[in-house]
C-alpha cells in the first residue's frame, strides 16, 4: 500500500512538471513580477499621499484655531455693542447676555465673558461702594496698592466658583495683561495676551491661560489717535481662556496628530501654552511641521507631529499586499494548473451547473403555480403599474370582476381614472398624491370602480410602493378585491340590526312598562311571592333594554354613524339632572348618591350623550358601592380651560390585572357565569367614545380595597357677552372636529352672531331645511362624506342658492370648480381677523351682486 501510494504522489509531480503545464509556470511568474511593480508604485503612492493628507491636517488645525478665535472675538464685539447702544448695563442684562450664548454648550473652553472698568484713582472708593450697593458686600479691587488707573472686573458670567475668583481683580497690575489692555486701547482693535496664569485656577491643575480684550470707549469722544483713544477708555470686554480646555474644545481628541502650541516665535518651554500629549512617551514621529499663527497681537507657534496611528495607517498595507498578491499568484496558479490538468472535471462541472439552472427553473415556475393558486383561492386580482418605463398589468381576475377580458381595455398609467366611478375621481387624485409625498410603503383604499354593465363594484385595493433612495416612487404592485359580497353582507348587518332594533325595544318596552305598573301597584296588591317573581321579570327586562341599547349605540359608533348633537349647556343643570334619574336606581341598591362642588361652567356637548356617561358612571359606582354607602358626583377644574367631573364610589376598587382593560369593548373584572355584578362590559367603551368624540377625555383612579374614581374632562365654553337670543344675523358652521368647531363658534358669537354648529352633513340639511341662515362655514371632510356635496345642494336648492359660504379646511389645494360662486376659501390654521374679514367681504357681495 505504501508503495502504491509513492507511485502516486511521483506521477503527480510530474504531471505539475510537464511541459504541458508550461502556461500555468508562465502565469505564476507574470504574476510575481506584477506584484513587484505594483508594491513599488504602491509605495510611492501611498508616501505622497501620506504627506498631502499631513499637510491638509497642519492647514485644517490652524484654520480651525483661527476661525474659533474670530468666533471668541465675535462674542466679544457683541458684548460691546451692548455698552454702545446702552447708556448703562446692568448686571442683569449681562447675566441674560451670557446665558442667551449657551458658551459651554457651544464653546467649550471659554471660562465666561466679563467686563473691566477703567477706574481712577480718585474714583476707586466710590466705585467699591457701588459695587457694594449691589448686594455684593464682599466686592473689593485686588491687588491693593496705588496706581493711577485701575480695571477691576466687574462683570464675568458665569459667575461660578472659578470666576468669583477673580472677581475685582485689577488686570492693570500684571504686566503682560496691561500690556494686550494698552494695545488694544491705543489701537481699538481685539488683543491677546501672552501666556498667563488665570486669576481662575484655584484648583490643584493649573493650566496655561490667555486673555482676549476688546476696548470699549465713552460715546461721543474722538478716537482718531492713541492718545484721544486712551483719554476716551471706559474698560474693555474680555474672556479668559485655559489652553487645555479650550483646545480640548476645538479640535476635540484627535488620534493623528501631536500638537504644542508655544507664545513666541520660538519653541520655548517656558512660553509652552499647549502640548496635547504632555509627558507621553511616543515614537519619533516620521511627519512633522511648524507652523506660525498669527492673532490679535500675537504670534503662536504650532509644532504638529504625526502619531503612530497616523502612519501605520498610510504604511500598514506592505505586508498585507506582499500576502495578497503572493496567495493571488498562488492562486491563479493553481487554478491554470487545475484547468489544464482537469479539462473533464470542469465539463464535468458545467453540465452540474446546467443541471442547478434548470432545477432553478422549476422551482421558478412552481412559485409562480403556488402564486397563481392562492390568488385563485383569495379570489384577488393582481396589478402592476411600472412608473418607471409606463406599463400596466392586471391578472385575468382583476380584469373578471370588473367584466372585462384581459386587454379589452387599453392598458397605461391612466386606467385606473377611465374604470372609477366620476364622482369619487377628485378625492381618489387627492389621496393617491397625498401617499405618493409620504413615506409610507404600503396602503389600503376602498374604490368604487365602474362594471362594464354599468352597475358600481366597490374593490377594495392593497398596494406596495417600491421607491428609489430619495424617496420617490417607481413601481406600485397590489391586490384588489371584490367588496361586492362584504357590502351585502354588511347591508344585512344594518337591516339586522334595524330590525332588533324595532322588533326587539318595541314589545320590550311594553313589557318593562307593564311590569313596573304591576310592581308598583297600579293594578293592586300582589301575594308575596308573585310580586317577588314580578320584580325579577321586571329587573331583567330592564337589563335586557340596557343590553339592546349598548348593542345598537356600539354598532353605530363602529359604522360611523353615530351623531352629535353639539350645544352650550348649564353643567350644573346636566349633573343635576343625572342625579336625579339615577336616584331610583341607587335607592334600589340601599345607596345614597351626593353631588358635590358643582362647577357653575357652560360646557358644549351633546347633552343626551353626556347623560348616558353619568349615568354609566353613576350606575357602575352604585352596583360596586356596599348597601349604606355613599357615591359622590364632583366637579373640579384641573386648568383654566377644562372642568373635570368624577364620580367616585366606596367598592373593593380594580384589581391591577384589570386595569389596562377597563376601557375595552366586553371587559369585566370578573367574566365568569357566576358573577356578582350585571353588565354588558359596553358601557364603558361607549363611554370613552362619547367623551372623546366631545373633545374630553376619559380615566379612573383607583387603589384595591379603597373604591374608585372615575372621570372625564371636558372644554368649558367661555360666557358671551351677547346671547343667541337678540335678533343677530345667524349663522351655520359645519365642523366635525370639536376644538375646531368650537374655536370657530367662539370667534363668530363674540363678533356678535348667532351661530348654530353642527357636525356632519346629515345634521347640516337639517338645520338648512328649517332655519334661515345668513350664511355658513364649511369644512370639506366630513365623517359623512364631502363637503363639495352640500356645496352642490345648495347651489342648486332655490332657497340656499346664494348663500354665502366659507370653506375652511387643511386641504393644501382646494378643489374649485369653474361655476363656484360667493365662496371664500381659508387655509387652516386661521384667525379670527381671516375669519371676520372673509365673512363681511361674503355678506357684502351677497347684498351687492356685480
Amino acid at each position: 500500500m505504501s508503495e502504491t501510494a509513492t507511485d502516486a504522489s511521483s506521477d503527480k509531480m510530474r504531471q505539475v512538471f510537464h511541459w504541458r503545464n508550461g502556461v500555468a509556470w508562465l502565469v505564476l511568474a507574470f504574476a510575481l513580477l506584477v506584484q513587484l511593480a505594483l508594491l513599488h508604485h504602491l509605495e510611492r503612492k501611498e508616501e505622497r499621499a501620506a504627506l498631502k493628507q499631513f499637510d491638509l491636517l497642519v492647514q485644517t488645525t490652524t484654520e480651525t484655531i483661527r476661525k474659533r478665535m474670530v468666533d471668541h472675538e465675535q462674542i466679544l464685539l457683541g458684548a460691546a455693542g451692548m455698552f454702545d447702544g446702552s447708556d448703562e448695563v446692568t448686571r442683569d442684562q449681562w447675566r441674560n447676555y451670557n446665558e442667551r450664548l449657551q458658551l459651554s454648550e457651544r464653546y467649550p473652553g471659554i471660562q465666561g465673558v466679563g467686563f473691566a472698568k477703567t477706574v481712577p484713582q480718585t474714583e476707586l472708593a466710590t466705585h467699591v461702594q457701588s459695587v457694594r450697593a449691589e448686594g455684593l458686600s464682599d466686592y473689593d479691587v485686588a491687588p491693593p496698592g496705588n496706581r493711577d488707573l485701575y480695571t477691576p472686573i466687574v462683570y464675568l458670567e458665569p459667575f461660578n466658583e472659578r470666576n468669583r475668583a477673580a472677581f475685582g481683580y485689577d488686570m492693570f497690575a500684571e504686566p503682560i495683561r496691561r500690556q494686550a489692555m494698552l494695545t488694544a486701547a491705543e489701537t481699538g482693535e481685539t488683543q491677546i495676551t501672552g501666556k498667563v496664569t488665570l486669576r481662575q485656577e484655584i484648583y490643584r491643575e493649573v493650566q496655561a491661560g490667555i486673555l482676549m480684550y476688546a476696548p470699549l470707549y465713552t460715546p461721543g469722544e474722538p478716537l482718531d489717535t492713541p492718545a484721544q483713544r486712551l483719554d476716551a477708555l471706559y474698560g474693555f470686554v474680555f474672556s479668559p481662556f485655559r489652553l487645555d480646555d479650550l483646545m480640548r474644545g476645538i479640535l476635540g481628541v484627535n488620534a493623528n496628530l501631536n500638537l504644542h502650541i508655544y507664545a513666541g516665535e520660538s519653541e520655548s518651554v517656558e512660553q509652552m501654552l499647549y502640548a496635547s500629549r504632555e509627558g507621553e512617551a511616543t515614537e519619533e514621529p516620521k511627519y512633522s511641521q511648524v507652523a506660525k499663527l498669527q492673532l490679535y497681537g500675537q504670534t503662536w507657534t504650532l509644532r504638529l507631529e504625526s502619531r503612530p496611528v497616523f502612519d501605520q495607517f498610510f504604511h500598514s498595507n506592505k505586508s498585507l499586499i506582499v500576502g495578497l498578491g503572493t496567495g493571488l499568484s498562488a492562486l491563479l496558479f493553481f487554478l491554470t494548473l487545475s484547468l489544464s490538468m482537469r479539462r473533464s472535471r470542469a465539463e464535468s462541472l458545467a453540465q452540474q451547473m446546467t443541471e442547478h439552472i434548470l432545477e432553478n427553473k422549476r422551482a421558478l415556475q412552481l412559485s409562480e403555480e403556488r402564486l397563481s393558486l392562492a390568488l385563485k383561492g383569495s379570489n384577488d386580482g393582481l396589478w402592476d403599474l411600472n412608473l418607471d418605463i409606463g406599463t400596466f398589468y392586471a391578472s385575468p381576475r382583476a380584469w373578471h370582476m370588473l367584466g372585462y377580458r384581459p386587454g379589452e381595455l387599453s392598458s397605461d398609467l391612466k386606467l385606473w381614472e377611465r374604470v372609477m366611478v366620476a364622482e369619487d375621481l377628485p378625492k381618489a387624485r387627492a389621496q393617491l398624491a397625498r401617499t405618493m409625498l409620504s413615506k409610507v410603503d404600503h396602503f389600503t383604499a376602498e374604490l368604487r370602480l365602474q362594471h362594464k354593465s354599468g352597475k358600481v363594484t366597490p374593490v377594495l385595493v392593497r398596494g406596495y410602493i417600491q421607491r428609489d433612495r430619495s424617496g420617490q416612487p417607481l413601481r406600485i404592485s397590489g391586490t384588489s378585491m371584490d367588496l361586492t359580497e362584504h357590502k351585502r353582507i354588511e347591508q344585512m348587518k344594518d337591516e339586522f340590526v334595524s330590525t332588533v332594533s324595532h322588533e326587539l325595544r318595541t314589545p320590550l318596552t311594553s313589557i318593562s312598562g307593564a311590569l313596573g305598573l304591576i310592581t308598583a301597584g297600579a293594578l293592586g296588591e300582589s301575594p308575596p311571592a308573585i310580586q317577588q317573581m314580578l320584580e325579577i321579570a321586571h329587573r331583567n327586562s330592564l337589563r335586557l333594554g340596557y343590553l339592546i341599547n349598548d348593542l345598537l349605540d356600539m354598532e353605530k359608533i363602529t359604522a360611523g354613524k353615530m351623531t352629535f348633537d353639539m350645544r352650550e349647556h348649564s353643567l350644573r343643570r346636566l349633573l343635576d339632572e343625572a342625579l336625579i334619574s339615577n336616584q331610583a336606581f341607587a335607592a334600589h341598591y340601599g345607596v345614597n348618591c351626593i353631588l358635590r362642588e358643582p362647577a357653575n361652567v357652560n360646557v358644549w356637548v351633546d347633552g343626551l350623550r353626556l347623560q348616558q356617561v353619568l349615568t354609566n358612571f353613576l350606575s357602575n359606582a352604585i352596583k360596586y358601592t356596599p348597601e349604606g354607602g355613599e357615591v359622590t358626583l364632583h366637579c373640579s377644574q384641573p386648568d383654566g380651560g377644562h372642568v373635570r367631573i368624577s364620580v367616585t364610589d366606596q367598592g373593593p376598587g380594580i384589581p391591577p390585572t384589570f386595569q389596562t382593560r377597563v376601557f375595552e369593548k366586553f371587559a369585566q373584572a370578573d367574566a365568569s357565569d357566576s358573577r356578582q355584578k350585571g353588565g354588558t362590559g359596553l358601557g364603558l367603551a361607549i363611554t370613552k367614545e362619547f367623551i372623546e368624540r366631545m373633545g374630553g377625555r376619559v380615566g379612573f383612579d383607583t387603589a384595591e380595597g379603597n373604591g374608585t374614581t372615575f372621570w372625564c374632562e371636558l372644554p368649558i365654553v367661555e360666557t358671551a357677552t351677547l346671547t343667541p337670543d337678540q335678533g343677530q344675523p345667524r349663522l351655520l358652521v359645519i365642523e366635525d372636529e370639536p376644538d375646531t368647531g368650537r374655536l370657530l363658534h367662539l370667534m363668530l358669537r363674540d363678533a356678535g352672531y348667532a351661530v348654530d354648529r353642527v357636525q356632519s352633513l346629515h345634521a347640516a340639511r337639517g338645520k338648512l331645511a328649517g332655519t334661515r341662515y345668513e350664511a355658513m362655514t364649511l369644512d370639506m371632510h366630513l365623517p359623512d362624506g364631502s363637503g363639495r356635496d352640500l356645496i352642490d345642494e345648495v347651489r342648486n336648492n332655490l332657497d340656499t342658492r346664494n348663500l354665502p359660504i366659507i370653506v375652511i379646511s387643511a386641504a393644501s389645494q382646494f378643489d374649485r370648480h369653474p361655476d363656484d360662486r360667493n365662496i371664500a376659501w381659508l387655509h387652516k390654521p386661521i384667525s379670527a381677523a381671516q375669519l371676520l374679514i372673509a365673512l363681511t367681504d361674503s355678506l357684502e357681495s351677497n347684498r351687492h351682486p356685480s
